[in-house]
């Protein structure tokens, strides 16, 4: 099993710590196996079938996408112009999956292509809806009159994933006071009795110990949640890497929005906690694209292998990747290196078997950071990525047999496949696809969308459509939703 690629010498083999490297056969996976492997079946292919490349947003401008309906705080995506009325109705989603009920998935080239269509649509529907971003730009207001309130000097700006486009329908709002003369350990708490006593603020927590103190609450109206720090602007140059990134390779930002929910529906998101946060998310996945051997020859287009390359991802990191002996860069089109190599300062409070279950992830706007040093419970995400492979995977076969093993069908081959179903990047025809009518989710065992997600963008669009922030800054009151 080729490496993918390990740094200053592409020749270094990273071994796993316990016993000599011995490379797994497909789908052979033992936990802590080297790293890396994109390996192509040994299986002959599979005939392929009919259908086209999965229909996508556009990634690099969020809101550039189609438009959408507009219905209590889902969006409905319009039938597709091609497909057909008259091939079978096609019946309501899976619980849980309200991404689901306008696409006739199953009449798709493969199964590996439903699985693609099938994420698009996902991180179609979690995407921030215009209303949604245009409520949390009122929020910002809100929260920046509150502080000047208290500190006239200061101010007030939002950084991370807001600015990125990269937040999920409950993602913390992340905002950084900045003023002149710098804040004491007690403006903690000075700020947290102010919100207290504005009204703006509910559940308002300080959290002093952390590396970055923070005061956390919930915005009184819209409960969404805030995370408040204090003359750090690193967390501002972060988010103009990651755009810069995103600009560069569009397929960054959906797989980050489908990680970093799975993380958040995982409970692994939160630093603090022991998770893994944004940033380090995104390097994660930046290296995993950098390091891929076929997208680096280009073999295949990130876009159109959507569902494959989150499958790869998950394999990488739940099963394969040495996080003993390997730490990861984006640095310089990105590498590999020994963590024997680092500097000393970026193994500060590491020591003996804490040492082994940590990511390395050197900070592109700063070597001398290591963003996953704060995630230490790296052992239980490892678990969780592995189970998601193993789904998937489970998923994507099962389908497969379904749909395109029984004799009684016929396909015509107009898309070509590599050995691992992935689309070739030359191969972009449409055709006729087979069909049925009965929705199956193929990500359902990874991916739902809980009630209270849904009923939480059902509140921001009420909030929205009611004119609360409009009224309150003056500004002309909408009745119907933006498009």
């Amino acid at each position: 099993m080729a490496a993918a690629g390990t740094g200053s010498n592409p020749d270094m083999e990273i071994e796993n710590d316990n016993k000599p490297i011995n490379h797994p056969k497909k789908n052979e996976f033992d936990l802590g196996a080297d790293f890396i492997a994109f390996e192509d079946s040994d299986d002959e292919d599979e005939p392929s079938k009919t259908g086209g490349p999965p229909q996508k947003c556009a990634t690099n401008s969020y809101f550039d996408r189609p438009t959408t309906e507009f219905h209590g705080g889902k969006r409905r995506r319009p039938v597709d112009e091609d497909e057909d009325p008259d091939e079978g109705p096609i019946t309501g989603p899976p619980p849980r999956c309200p991404w689901m009920g306008h696409r006739n998935y199953s009449k798709m080239a493969s199964a590996p292509m439903m699985l693609t269509q099938e994420l698009w649509d996902f991180v179609d529907y979690i995407s921030p809806t215009k209303e949604e971003h245009q409520i949390r730009e009122y929020v910002v207001r809100l929260v920046r009159k509150t502080v000047r309130d208290l500190w006239p000097n200061a101010d007030v700006v939002v950084f991370g994933s807001f600015d990125t486009m990269l937040y999920l329908p409950t993602s913390d709002l992340d905002l950084v006071l900045l003023r002149d003369g710098g804040f004491h350990k007690l403006d903690l708490n000075r700020l947290a009795s102010h919100l207290r006593r504005s009204g703006i603020a509910n559940a308002v927590t300080v959290i002093s110990k952390a590396k970055v103190p923070l005061v956390k609450f919930k915005e009184s109206i819209t409960l969404i949640p805030v995370d408040i720090s204090f003359n750090l602007t690193n967390g501002i140059d972060s988010g103009q890497v990651i755009s810069t990134y995103i600009k560069e390779i569009p397929a960054l930002r959906p797989l980050t929005m489908l990680v970093k929910y799975f993380l958040m529906i995982k409970n692994h998101n939160e630093v603090y906690k022991g998770g893994i946060g944004s940033y380090t998310t995104v390097i994660m996945i930046l290296s995993f694209l950098q390091m891929h051997p076929q997208i680096q020859v280009g073999n295949i287009d990130p876009m159109d292998n959507l569902g494959v390359l989150l499958i790869e991802f998950f394999e990488l990191y739940g099963l394969c990747f040495n996080y003993t002996r390997v730490g990861l860069t984006v640095r310089d089109n990105g590498s590999y290196f020994e963590k024997k190599d680092m500097p000393t300062n970026h193994q500060s409070g590491r020591s003996g078997q804490a040492q082994k279950l940590l990511l390395s992830c050197i900070d592109p706007n700063d070597p001398t950071n290591d963003t996953a040093k704060g995630s230490y419970s790296l052992q239980k995400i490892r678990e969780v990525f592995a189970g998601a492979y193993g789904a998937l995977t489970q998923a994507v076969q099962n389908r497969h047999r379904e749909l395109f093993m029984d004799d009684k069908r016929v396909s015509s081959s107009h898309v070509q496949f590599d050995d691992r179903n992935r689309v070739a990047a030359d191969s972009k025809q449409k055709s006729s696809g087979l069909h049925r009518s009965t929705q199956v989710s193929l990500i359902k065992e990874v991916y739902q969308v809980p009630m209270h997600i849904i009923q939480h963008r059902q509140k921001i669009a009420k909030v929205f459509l009611d004119g609360t922030y409009q009224v309150m800054f003056g500004d002309p009151f909408v009745t119907h939703p933006i498009y």
